[in-house]
């Protein structure tokens, strides 16, 4: 019995000092985690290692998942060019730890962006090409972390999807949206009963910063103002879970825990105030931007303030015509070609 606990001890010390295995290939799939205050946040990291180059996602929310991003359509024509890393944030998809209330807010969230691409870079070479793909609430924190002191250095560019970066501008620019389209179809007769009371809502909204009852509300309507219109490719996240969550080994439990506790989260009301229009002028690498034509929730004049602000020479601006707030599956074929020309004239 003696031997045997000796032996087993030996065991355990030496599985424990083996040197992870790092795969380096044109098919690779793996999961880690980046340990950072008390979260344990987990990266999936799929594609071409080979080439260098990693698209990091930096998905919505806060309390969403990336791995709602990892469809077929992007598994076959970015990840056979380039490794995608899809980075679950704290409190976020598969991300373990306790609820840590202290640290969700976007300071930690943008240190956490930082370890992220540290680890990256530690396990995939000093000289691997970064780029950040953020989308909706990532915008905010892709942002915070581009703006913040010399980060931006971390990576060769900025592709912004969908995205906010101010979320009083946000609110605003969702309202007149909503305004402009309702006075449009009333006068077509398309939805008029929907249309009518997307209107009287935003007619009837205080001037200044919204309250976030206010903003949820708003962007409820905005969500579903997409679906008014024929051109629109229809989607359902729902849809995407049923079709994927046994494939991907999602961690629904996980996953759902995670984006109920962080929607009900202080960081909810703390956002509602950030704005880094200013800022932007600090960004001095190529920046790309992807909006959907019928995104109401990050409408396309989002887009247009960012390329308005930001001080670098390579910029570029593309509309999705058959999307609303999700290109990457409403308009894949597009989303897809206009992300992988961007990656490929700015790797080296």
């Amino acid at each position: 019995m003696k031997y045997l606990y000796v032996i087993l001890i030996v065991s355990i010390l030496l599985s424990s000092c083996q040197k992870e295995e790092i795969k380096i290939g044109t098919n690779v799939s793996e999961t880690f985690y980046v340990e950072n205050k008390k979260a344990s946040m987990r990266v999936l990291v799929e594609g071409n290692t080979t080439s260098k180059t990693v698209l990091l996602f930096v998905h919505g929310g806060p309390g969403s998942s990336s791995y709602f991003y990892n469809s077929d359509y992007i598994s076959q024509h970015i990840e056979d060019k380039y490794a995608v890393a899809y980075w679950d944030q704290r409190n976020a998809g598969a991300s373990q730890g306790n609820n840590n209330g202290d640290n969700l807010n976007l300071p930690t969230m943008t240190e956490d962006l930082k370890k992220v691409i540290h680890v990256l870079k530690h396990r995939y070479g000093s000289d691997i090409s970064v780029f950040l793909l953020a989308h909706s609430f990532g915008g905010i924190l892709s942002t915070s972390f581009i703006t913040k002191e010399d980060n931006q250095n971390l990576i060769k560019g900025w592709i912004v999807c969908s995205a906010s970066h101010n979320y009083p501008l946000n609110d605003r620019l969702t309202r007149d949206a909503l305004v402009n389209h309702a006075n449009q179809e009333l006068v077509l007769g398309n939805h008029v009963n929907e249309w009518q009371e997307i209107l009287n809502f935003c007619n009837n909204l205080p001037t200044g910063t919204l309250s976030l009852k206010k903003a949820d509300q708003l962007n409820d309507y905005a969500t579903d103002a997409e679906e008014y219109f024929s051109e629109v490719v229809p989607f359902s996240i729902m849809d995407v879970i049923k079709a994927n969550a046994i494939k991907q080994n999602y961690a629904v439990t996980s996953t759902f825990l995670n984006h109920r506790y962080s929607q009900n989260a202080d960081i909810q009301d703390e956002l509602r105030t950030y704005d880094f229009t200013e800022k932007l002028s600090n960004v001095t690498i190529p920046v790309m931007t992807l909006y959907g034509k019928y995104d109401f929730v990050c409408p396309p004049a989002l887009g247009n303030n960012i390329l308005d602000n930001v001080s670098s020479t390579e910029t570029f601006s593309h509309l999705l015509p058959n999307s609303g707030h999700t290109g990457m599956y409403q308009d894949q074929e597009l989303f897809c070609q206009r992300v992988n020309e961007f990656i490929e004239q700015f790797k080296p």
